[in-house]
């Protein structure tokens, strides 16, 4: 009986080319698709669940409010936090703590000529780095490794870039030129799915020597990612209600002298990638917006759907040609149940053709899409148990729930009336299809909206005015490695660099836009403003730096290196203005504040720009007159900079020795941070394309079997004198009137759900009708041409084709 099912549902595949090749596309690209989107948005929540306690680590997110208001969150607490909890609770299993840091690093081979790079990814790190987390040593001694003074532990590739294949074990780096580091371990590379990422571990016992033993100590100093271990089973919510009860008995003294308060909230380690956004995350660039990410399962559901739709409306729009086959097999005895068996095998069968296919579309198309992501997604998931669990329950989901319904249908037909011709197509049947057309384009509308939002939004953030002037700027990094003559050296160095043609101006600052800046200090005013001391980060510059950026003053005046007092003078943005509590910029000028343990003159206030992306708010800041070393920032008047470079090479190689010259685009570097977004859209935009093309494959299905069944009416009408044009308009009307009906219910929709979206930036775009009138314009288009494909092939037919057989 199975072989007979098998056999009549082959040749019906055969006999119906068309109708196969469609459903077997659409179910197949839906399939694929949805395993897609599905792997991508398993590996965005993978992060750090590698570590086999991952639920039990916690960061330590530091809020503090100045004033009795909420000053900043911060991804960065201080280091004397992670202790005391440690101390003080013993659901507290261990701690441990890292400080980021970066500079040069140098190796000297007995015989060889010393190599040098400019490294990012160093962190001071604490003995119970390997307790808290799985980080996987190669060699070494988990224990020992970063224990001692001066040592350190590299990752692998580390320890092939600087010793090549000998034993790293025992070599002696160089850090910033004055700090011997021995290496005492080798530890694999951190996995990319870690929103923690380092290649140097220093010793923390080389910090707290450095920096007198604060690092253990300070309540203050917030630059340490701090991490808690916390015992299986723990109360997190009462722990943190102990824990705050316990700040505020023992800080309470310290905060009432400083007019604030601090909160150290756990935050758990596998929320951070998708749901944190503070400031002064690690890998910033790296994290993701967690409600964009589960959008596109949302995504995927819909795709999936659309193709089942698709199904269900050929499959029910085919009754009228496999009526008579109905009608016969019950007259020749078949019931009811078996019928509706022989039609599930049918959709047993097309649904495995799709699967594997769709399988073999996934295994091809899988490089492109992980570079489309942006992540270097293993391969490994398509052999793993959750993987294969998806695949038969889209198969299962596929082949009954969407091939249960056209069964129903089919099986229902009563003999006598399929085999007088009486048969007719059912009214409810007919809103059914209507009514899945409306959702299919309903879900078009939607994505192709929502992809033009996401579209105009990263275009708003990339070119708004961002009060400051980053293009045509090379930026060095400094040199890390300087002795007491630098100012003298930089003053060399900068008359050198605007001899080289196309270079026109120079400046020198601690941070330039889109970097991050680490420098806070509390700042106070002198006399008036609010208690206590303000939360703000430091920038030292020159004075070139303020007209080189194109930064305006909108009250005071620049530095001026002409003047000796200056170097006891500051400038502020207009945020830190309104912050002090001045009622209005020129207020400000020549007012004295206290910053640290010094005290400065408001030279003049500048206005705000921002500093990182339009994805973070402007902050309070002060800026000091000192040339850093941090950044040099060279603006250019030629796009030759290839001849730049090499001329920049000499008086760099002259001037900073030991110092290798690291450089990048400041547009560049600072668009950086629309990367992920970025190829967010265009996944996005891929599968809301892929979603239409999968609508449009029903809907020229359907249209050519509704087609079908009104061939001899066509003729008729041909006959009475009906034109083409108007037998076009007549059979597109039942199709286009509901993906109008679609349009019109989800523009609202998409604009509530995008209008959700947009609030979660601090600046954003605003949602325009054309957006959407695009959008149901591309989807009504779509939908004609599908449609008229078809129909204009039926209204063409001489009527003595279609009425010959009358």
């Amino acid at each position: 009986m199975i072989r007979n099912y098998v056999v009549i549902a082959f040749r019906n595949f055969g006999r119906e080319k068309v109708y196969t090749v469609l459903n077997v596309i659409g179910l197949s690209l839906g399939m694929a698709a949805c395993l897609l989107i599905v792997q991508y948005v398993a590996y965005e929540k993978s992060f750090d669940t590698f570590h086999s306690r991952a639920g039990d680590i916690y960061r330590l997110q530091y809020n503090n409010w100045q004033n009795g208001q909420l000053s900043f969150e911060s991804a960065v607490a201080v280091p004397a936090a992670g202790a005391a909890l440690k101390q003080n609770f013993p659901e507290v299993e261990a701690h441990t703590r890292f400080l980021p840091s970066d500079g040069v690093v140098k190796y000297e081979a007995p015989g060889q000529e010393p190599i040098a790079f400019r490294e990012e990814r160093i962190h001071f790190a604490d003995t119970s780095l390997f307790t808290v987390f799985d980080f996987k040593l190669l060699s070494g001694n988990a224990k020992t490794c970063l224990k001692a003074l001066n040592t350190v532990i590299v990752s692998k590739s580390t320890a092939k870039k600087y010793f090549k294949s000998d034993d790293p074990i025992g070599k002696r780096l160089q850090y910033n030129g004055d700090m011997p580091l021995e290496v005492t371990g080798v530890f694999d590379d951190v996995p990319e799915n870690s929103h923690i990422k380092f290649d140097f571990l220093i010793s923390y016992a080389t910090l707290n020597a450095l920096t007198k033993n604060s690092s253990e100590t300070s309540w203050g100093w917030y630059d340490f990612y701090c991490f808690v271990l916390l015992k299986p089973g723990t109360d997190v919510k009462a722990l943190q209600a102990k824990w705050d009860a316990y700040l505020a008995r023992v800080r309470k003294d310290d905060w009432e002298k400083q007019n604030e308060k601090q909160a150290f909230i756990l935050r758990p380690l596998t929320d951070i990638h998708l749901y944190s956004n503070l400031l002064y995350e690690t890998s910033p660039q790296d994290l993701r917006d967690g409600d964009s990410v589960h959008a596109l399962s949302i995504i995927a559901l819909f795709i999936m759907f659309i193709a089942w739709v698709n199904y269900v409306n050929l499959a029910t729009a085919r009754s009228l040609k496999r009526a008579g086959e109905v009608g016969v097999r019950k007259v020749v005895g078949a019931f009811r149940g078996q019928l509706i068996t022989q039609f599930l095998t049918e959709s047993l069968l097309l649904n495995l053709i799709a699967v594997g296919l769709a399988l073999a579309i996934v295994r091809g198309s899988w490089p492109s899409f992980a570079a489309l992501t942006g992540w270097n997604i293993p391969l490994d998931f398509f052999y793993t148990r959750n993987f294969w669990l998806l695949v038969a329950a889209l198969f299962v989901m596929g082949a009954v729930c969407s091939g249960f319904y056209p069964a129903i249908v089919l099986s229902s037909f009563k003999p006598i009336s399929v085999l007088k011709g009486k048969f007719i197509s059912s009214t409810r049947g007919n809103y059914l299809r209507k009514g899945l057309v409306v959702f299919q384009f309903a879900a078009s509308v939607f994505l192709i909206s929502g992809s033009l939002i996401v579209y105009q939004q990263l275009q708003y953030m990339k070119t708004l005015d961002l009060g400051v002037n980053i293009d045509q700027t090379l930026v060095l990094k400094g040199p890390s490695v300087t002795d007491s003559l630098y100012l003298k050296n930089y003053e060399t160095f900068k008359t050198e660099v605007l001899r080289i043609k196309g270079v026109k101006g120079i400046s020198a600052s601690s941070s330039i836009p889109g970097e991050e800046n680490y420098w806070t200090g509390g700042i106070t005013r002198l006399s008036g403003g609010p208690e206590g001391a303000l939360t703000v980060t430091t920038v030292a510059l020159d004075q070139e730096h303020i007209p080189q950026y194109g930064i305006t003053v909108v009250a005071g005046r620049n530095f001026d290196r002409r003047f000796i007092s200056d170097n006891k003078k500051v400038l502020i943005n207009e945020s830190l203005a309104k912050a002090l509590a001045f009622k209005d910029p020129a207020a400000a000028v020549d007012e004295w504040v206290r910053l640290g343990r010094d005290t400065f003159q408001i030279a003049g206030v500048l206005e705000d720009y921002h500093q990182m992306s339009l994805k973070a708010k402007v902050i309070p800041v002060v800026f000091r007159f000192a040339p850093s070393a941090a950044f040099y920032s060279l603006k250019l008047e030629t796009d030759n900079y290839h001849d730049v470079l090499q001329a920049l090479d000499v008086p760099w190689k002259q001037t900073f020795p030991g110092n290798p010259m690291d450089y990048f685009f400041l547009d560049q570097f600072f668009n950086r941070q629309y990367d992920r977004d970025d190829r967010f859209g265009q996944v996005f935009t891929l599968f809301t394309a892929l979603a239409i093309f999968i609508a449009s494959l029903g809907l020229l299905g359907l249209a050519s079997f509704m087609t079908l069944q009104r061939t001899k009416e066509i003729g008729i009408r041909k006959v009475l004198g009906s034109t083409v044009p108007g037998i076009i308009v007549l059979l597109s009307k039942g199709f286009l009137q509901p993906v109008m009906i679609a349009i019109v219910l989800a523009c609202p929709l998409g604009w509530w759900l995008m209008h959700h979206w947009l609030e979660s930036f601090p600046y954003h775009t605003h949602i325009s009708l054309w957006t959407f009138a695009i959008s149901g314009a591309i989807v009504l288009m779509i939908a004609f041409v599908s449609v008229i494909s078809q129909t204009l092939k039926a209204a063409l037919t001489k009527p003595a084709e279609t009425l010959k057989c009358e």
